[in-house]
């Protein structure tokens, strides 16, 4: 039997839980690939978000719908200039996915205060930025992933975001909820899963799915989640999600951890309200818990994405834990040592006197900590040396800069951070420049008369992008943008 056989009858067993128009729009949505859509980096947002999005629209020819889970988004429907193609993308200014997988993150409540967030499964690292943008960079965000070769990549999507309240670490998920039960205001478990979104994608071709396949995934599900229950704390919120609509990957998993835990978990009901979408209450003669009716089965004619599954639980009681020490490194041993106080006012003076930036404020707003390593400087979050200095990580920090001997030069990735902030020491690179720039080239033949050689120079286009930065001397402008970040 060939794999599309197969697939259409994997495709059957959802017959009778559809009405019969449902079915066919179905299988009118089965063979069609998905739209990509754009997703606005809220911490580079310069600009009214819905006059942003129009704006790029117009500036690559884009022919656009609304994304129902996301005012900051755009499905593309069409485009003159694909949106991987663009400046903008290049710089972090928008991520690329599935309008659906935008769905789980918009479930969280925002807060006020800064609250403590773990990402249990976070490569590729979409769900991880729009964590990040929730709070605009002000809450602690765990971005965790068992798989140590994904995190090259996903370091890379959090860099190119601006991110500098975050962590990368490589645990299990599974250890998480004995490590640190009861820590987390909100935690993420989009889980490993079958990938059975029930519509064809470049990447991931119709097959079909075994059940040994979905039993093996269920119980890593389950476990995953679990983990996740006892690291929520009482109160908190926990969203699982999916690209799957197997049941035994979705309702079955949940229905399994409230069967598990009586009263220690409520599904919000308001989404499955507000998006007309619901989750299945039984399935092939196996009866889920009633609330799963609450849960989110979005299939792919329901918003023109692929298909998705997420519910979102919050926690009414504590469930019990086996508590374990998690793996521990004395902070001494990172390198890193505090500032004193004469460096750090040095550094609040170089910024208010070369570029007209308020450092000291910025570290208040983002509860950042400067701290030295060897002739390096780095910005540490708070919320990591207070919660979890011993934990050791993949990656954590933003470089503030260097000294090269007496002298202070600022990052290129706290300037793309905060570039945009500058008042002074900026320069804007005109138009028929810009090209050249992003592919990597130097300025030559510059002169800049009132800027001094030497300085690290903030980048602009003519519409007010960050172009990073430049260090200046006798007519020329050395372009430091990372590699990461080049059009190649």
């Amino acid at each position: 039997m060939t794999e599309t056989n197969l697939f259409n009858q994997a495709l059957s067993r959802y017959q009778a839980y559809l009405t019969p128009k449902q079915f066919e729009s179905l299988l009118a949505e089965t063979d069609k690939e998905a739209y990509s859509a754009v997703r606005l980096n809220l911490l580079k947002a310069t600009t009214d978000i819905a006059a942003r999005l129009t704006f790029l629209s117009e500036k690559y020819a884009w022919e656009t719908k609304a994304v129902e889970f996301s005012e900051h988004a755009l499905q593309v429907v069409s485009a003159q200039t694909a949106p991987s193609q663009t400046l903008e993308h290049n710089l972090g200014q928008f991520y690329i996915q599935d309008a659906a997988s935008m769905l789980p993150v918009s479930l969280f409540n925002s807060s006020d205060e800064p609250l403590l967030k773990l990402d249990m499964a976070a490569s590729p690292g979409g769900k991880t930025t729009q964590m990040i943008d929730q709070s605009l960079d002000r809450d602690f965000v765990i971005a965790n992933d068992s798989s140590l070769s994904r995190l090259p990549a996903l370091r890379t999507v959090l860099q190119n975001w601006g991110t500098a309240n975050s962590m990368l670490t490589n645990f299990p998920g599974e250890k998480w909820g004995d490590w640190y039960p009861e820590t987390f205001d909100q935690v993420l478990l989009d889980a490993p899963c079958s990938m059975e979104s029930l519509r064809v994608s470049a990447s991931h071709p119709h097959r079909a799915i075994t059940t040994d396949e979905r039993d093996r995934l269920s119980l890593r599900q389950l476990a995953l989640l679990v983990s996740a229950a006892k690291a929520v704390k009482t109160g908190g919120e926990l969203v699982y999600s999916t690209c799957t609509l197997a049941p035994e990957e979705d309702e079955a998993v949940v229905s399994a951890l409230l069967e598990a835990y009586p009263d220690c978990f409520s599904i919000d009901p308001l989404p499955a309200e507000q998006y007309r979408v619901r989750g299945l209450t039984e399935f092939e003669g196996q009866s889920f818990h009633p609330d799963l009716a609450n849960a989110l089965r979005v299939w792919p004619f329901d918003f023109h994405t692929n298909g998705f599954f997420a519910v979102k639980l919050v926690k009414q009681n504590s469930i019990p834990v086996e508590y374990n020490s998690p793996p521990a490194r004395e902070f001494r041993l990172t390198g890193y040592s505090p500032l004193s106080n004469d460096l750090q006012r040095t550094l609040e003076s170089f910024f208010e006197d070369i570029y007209e930036f308020d450092f000291k404020n910025s570290l208040e707003t983002f509860n950042l900590v400067p701290f030295r390593k060897i002739d390096q400087i780095y910005l540490l979050p708070q919320a990591y040396l207070s919660h979890f200095e011993t934990l050791p990580w993949n990656a954590i920090a933003m470089p503030l800069g260097r000294f090269i001997r007496d002298r202070f030069e600022p990052s290129v990735d706290f300037i793309l951070k905060f570039g945009n902030e500058f008042a002074a020491n900026v320069w804007t690179l005109p138009n028929e420049k810009v090209l050249q720039w992003m592919k990597g080239f130097d300025m030559r033949g510059i002169d800049l008369p009132g800027y001094k050689t030497g300085t690290i120079i903030a980048m602009r286009d003519q519409e007010g992008n960050n172009l990073g930065a430049a260090k200046y001397s006798t007519k020329r402008l050395r372009n430091l943008l990372p590699n990461r970040n080049l059009m190649h």
